[in-house]
């Protein structure tokens, strides 16, 4: 948990300080504070840019901020990006230790226009963007994600060795075999069936699937569930189409060892 919090807390740091040095930078400001829980001290500030990629829906599928900062004790933030037009989500942990999709009940602000389209903010070079006082926080709740006609995802259950449904396992989608690094989607956990929905954005495409109880990646740990789509653990893409389902992809998965993890890294040197 804690390696996972410092990974974040890395990130924002880098996402912070990217671009000071070069030009064509701008600077987002503004300060969290409500009425219930008062400044938002130690709330994360998460901007997309517009420009990557479609609006952050943590519910449907994964979306990595491009930058982010951390509101100080006054409820205060501010931000330098390259300019651009980003969305604009705010969150505050009740469990400072987690990482990953906001909780259930996590105090959260995602920035909408009336109509509930995400809200986009311009930020220009050498300008500062003062988005004012944001007074709202919403608790975060949980939509089950459903492949509705002409949504492009896949659907399917994960199983253990004894074809046992699985709860509490999300699917990681990768554009690689090698699947490392940050994923390009991801599911929702699964329940006690077993089942997970992976919404994929965009023109589709060809995708590898791991399937994993630990959400952060990195190293599997002792024990860890841990599995990928394909015969005999054997990567193989599950080719999306734009506005089709592809269904039934199952997985399985099974308790990770160090044993194996030395097993493979000595056939991968040859010895």
């Amino acid at each position: 948990m804690m390696l996972r919090t410092i990974c974040f807390c890395l990130f924002l740091t880098l996402s912070a300080t990217s671009g000071f040095a070069g030009e064509g930078t701008g600077t987002i400001t503004g300060r969290w504070i409500t009425k219930k829980y008062g400044p938002m001290t130690g709330g994360q500030v998460l901007l997309f840019n517009t420009a990557t990629g479609p609006p952050p829906a943590s519910h449907k599928y994964l979306r990595l901020p491009d930058n982010g900062t951390a509101v100080d004790h006054d409820g205060k933030f501010s931000l330098e990006v390259p300019a651009g037009r980003y969305y604009l989500v705010m969150r505050k942990r009740t469990d400072p230790t987690s990482a990953g999709p906001p909780r259930e009940g996590d105090p959260q602000f995602y920035a909408r226009l009336k109509d509930g389209t995400p809200r986009e903010y311009v930020v220009k070079a050498g300008k500062t963007t003062n988005i004012g006082t944001i007074k709202e926080a919403t608790p975060y709740r949980r939509e089950k994600a459903v492949l509705n006609d002409g949504a492009a995802g896949i659907e399917g259950t994960v199983t253990d060795e004894q074809g046992q449904p699985v709860a509490g396992i999300r699917v990681l989608a990768f554009e690689s075999a090698e699947m490392k690094g940050m994923p390009r989607y991801a599911s929702t956990e699964t329940g006690p069936d077993g089942k997970y929905v992976l919404v994929v954005t965009g023109k589709g495409g060809g995708y590898y699937l791991k399937a994993r109880t630990r959400y952060g990646g990195g190293k599997p740990e002792e024990g860890e569930l841990i599995g990928s789509y394909g015969p005999s653990g054997e990567p193989v893409p599950v080719v999306v189409e734009k506005g089709k389902a592809g269904r039934g992809i199952d997985i399985q998965v099974k308790g990770f060892s160090s044993d194996s993890r030395r097993m493979l890294e000595r056939d991968a040197a040859g010895q």
